[in-house]
């Protein structure tokens, strides 16, 4: 887990500068700035292009390193070894074959993986009943895979809210451009506005190439999620026979 908070720390920290870089040039930009049209003939360059979409960008370069961070630390704990370890569970069927029940036990109270919790949180019910031990391992089944759906949800809300920031820029830059041609005195300068519509639309392309590659990722590990839940159901019955040594179905 520290190994994951220093990978945050340090995409976010980076971020912040180039968030921050943005803001400033940003706001020298509406404070009055007008980009040089001989450059304008060579092209933007990346940076111009992200500054062009004013203040709305800084939002939208948080989102960023929100999901980026999410992704990652997605990709180091969502993974099937991760969830649903095989060694574990050939080493609990191990030593519970060899009658050494209690040793089993043993290694799963510490464990971090969602198998196993779920075996630890029977086993520790053996003593009480078989329907104790399937209830606290439905229990505590359901509660570990209700914990990754809202771990996930963060990165869908983001999938869901930067198209929607992006969306804003762009109203905001249609205002400033239609403002141009409403208050500007004599004749309106292409450049003044180009800046508006500039804005309009690379707000919007930041806000779903910030979305799409989020929505990709939401797909592919509610996949992972959703295939987890289904394997650890069909554990679930080998683990309750394995602790009560009476045949059960997964839960």
């Amino acid at each position: 887990m520290s190994n994951i908070r220093k990978i945050s720390a340090a995409v976010f920290a980076g971020f912040m500068v180039v968030a921050l870089g943005v803001y400033v040039a940003a706001s020298g930009r509406e404070a009055g700035y007008i980009p040089d049209i001989e450059a304008g003939y060579e092209g933007m360059t990346m940076w111009q292009v992200i500054v062009s979409g004013g203040a709305v960008m800084v939002v939208l370069a948080l989102l960023s390193v929100a999901a980026l961070s999410l992704i990652i630390f997605y990709a180091m704990t969502m993974k099937k070894d991760k969830l649903l370890p095989e060694d574990f569970l050939e080493s609990v069927f191990s030593l519970a074959e060899s009658g050494r029940i209690n040793e089993a036990v043993t290694i799963s109270a510490g464990g971090t993986s969602v198998l196993s919790k779920v075996f630890y949180a029977g086993a520790s019910k053996r003593d009480k009943g078989p329907v104790m031990v399937r209830e606290a391992m439905e229990e505590e089944g359901r509660r570990e895979i209700d914990i990754l759906w809202r771990r996930l949800s963060y990165l869908g809300d983001i999938a869901a809210i930067a198209p929607m920031v992006g969306l804003l820029g762009t109203v905001l830059g249609m205002i400033q451009a239609f403002n141009v041609i409403a208050f500007q005195a004599g004749a309106v300068k292409p450049v003044l506005l180009a800046s508006g519509i500039s804005k309009a639309m690379v707000t919007t392309a930041a806000g779903l190439i910030i979305a799409i590659p989020a929505m990709i990722f939401y797909s592919y590990f509610r996949g992972t999620v959703q295939a987890s839940a289904a394997r650890l159901e069909n554990i679930s019955g080998e683990l309750y026979q394995l602790i009560t040594g009476k045949p059960g179905q997964g839960g």
